[in-house]
């Protein structure tokens, strides 16, 4: 009896419609979330919910022949957020109808995704807050310049077959964050104007196309977030010449630039620079007045192809801030490790990646004093892709004998066909003499 009675409770309250209780603000959030085709869907549950989506704030398409449909049976609500798929052919003027009913119902962020061959024209706006343009196929669309003067606009993006072509005037004085990616830029002027015509810019994306040779030239007050991206086959710039005094979080990936220059980055407190392939007449030069403006940074990761002179080397300063390092060098005789070492007192994680691949020296050479941050502060020394070489066993050696503070070690083989001779330097590496009593070791293969 009892069981039959709990039974029908659960019952009762599976039957019970907790969520048509909910009221109407709170239904429209959640079915904002929701792939607009998806949201009208739920007018079959009853008559209520046949009104609901009509007061939707987010509109989100997928499909270009369901948005007049929707457009004209919704209610005169406020639009947050509009975002458009179109994958296949449209007529122009239906973009820019549509892209107008956004903006006229004061749309916050608009998303038109472009995926076939067409050239778009939008209409000038005065409410529009987030735009994200993205072309897929097989032509380059060029920009209205009413884009480019749209006074509430906040964040930008531009991606794919895309030419930038800036008008002689930008003005977007509440633009915030800028996304280009793998777009075209019809000149260098164009890229200038535009970050010249966002004074309160905090946040810039960079990802640059295949055959792109534009000069890169940022001078702006207020950027704290920059990531220039290089790393596409064929993708080059021409110089990328920074100044940037309140940048906080730094990213390059620049391995083929020909002229690179960073100024006043002393507020950089994380930084990620590639460099592998820099093809500089003076690539020392280059290396050293980019290490000397990321004085205060924290976090640095570096990779770094070749050899950097002692003088070269010894005349960088001394990062009292750098807590963790990352590098990856081509070899050690690049004088560029121990200096890095001596010259941050309160480092605590290294990170270390030797690339041996080709002719290159015995590379490891210890310094003359051991580091303070040896004595005092380094606790964790990770070691990439050894392969067992001798002057990897002279550094494993140096840093066991000296980090006292040291409390793990991994240490990865670079290849598993190396794995006969990792097994011996597991057994010679445990009898090692270690500074630091609680230092744990641990070797892996990939």
């Amino acid at each position: 009896m009892a069981q039959s009675k709990s039974k029908c409770k659960k019952q009762k309250y599976a039957s019970l419609d907790r969520i048509s209780d909910l009221p109407d603000s709170l239904i429209c959030h959640i079915l904002s979330f929701l792939p607009t085709k998806h949201a009208v869907a739920t007018t079959i549950l009853s008559t209520r919910w046949k009104q609901l989506w009509t007061m939707v704030p987010i509109l989100d398409f997928g499909d270009k022949d369901f948005v007049f449909r929707v457009l004209s049976l919704r209610k005169p609500f406020p639009v947050k957020k509009f975002r458009l798929v179109l994958h296949h052919s449209f007529d122009r003027s239906h973009v820019r109808t549509w892209v107008d009913y956004a903006i006229e119902h004061g749309v916050q962020e608009l998303h038109l995704l472009v995926k076939r061959n067409i050239t778009c024209e939008l209409p000038q706006s005065h409410s529009l807050f987030n735009f994200d343009l993205l072309v897929k196929r097989n032509s380059n669309c060029e920009l209205p310049h009413s884009l480019f003067s749209c006074g509430s606009l906040e964040v930008l993006e531009l991606s794919g077959k895309i030419v930038l072509d800036c008008p002689p005037s930008v003005h977007l004085p509440n633009l915030k964050h800028l996304y280009l990616k793998k777009i075209k830029y019809a000149n260098d002027d164009s890229f200038h104007r535009l970050l010249i015509g966002s004074p309160n810019l905090l946040r810039l994306h960079v990802l640059n196309r295949p055959y792109n040779n534009v000069n890169f030239i940022l001078n702006n007050p207020t950027l704290e977030y920059l990531d220039i991206d290089n790393q596409v086959q064929d993708a080059r710039f021409g110089k990328v010449q920074i100044n940037a005094p309140s940048l906080k979080f730094l990213i390059l990936n620049i391995p083929n630039c020909h002229d690179l220059s960073v100024r006043k980055a002393i507020n950089v407190v994380e930084a990620n620079v590639n460099l592998f392939e820099l093809n500089q007449l003076n690539d020392d030069d280059c290396i050293v007045k980019l290490l000397k403006a990321l004085l205060n940074v924290r976090n640095l990761i570096l990779r770094y192809n070749k050899s950097l002179s002692f003088a070269s080397a010894n005349d960088l300063p001394i990062y009292n801030n750098l807590s963790r390092l990352q590098l990856e060098v081509k070899c050690c005789n690049s004088h560029l490790l121990p200096i890095l070492l001596e010259n941050s007192p309160n480092l605590e994680n290294l990170i270390l990646k030797v690339d041996t691949e080709g002719p290159h020296e015995s590379c490891w050479t210890e310094s003359v004093n051991v580091p303070k941050c040896l004595k005092s502060h380094l606790r964790t020394i990770s070691l990439l892709q050894f392969k067992v070489l001798e002057h990897e066993l002279k550094l494993i050696t140096y840093m066991l004998k000296n980090a006292k503070v040291l409390q793990r070690m991994d240490i990865l083989s670079g290849s598993s066909s190396y794995e006969k001779n990792f097994r011996i330097l597991n057994k010679l590496v445990t009898k090692l003499p270690r500074a630091s009593s609680t230092c744990e070791l641990k070797f892996s293969t990939t």
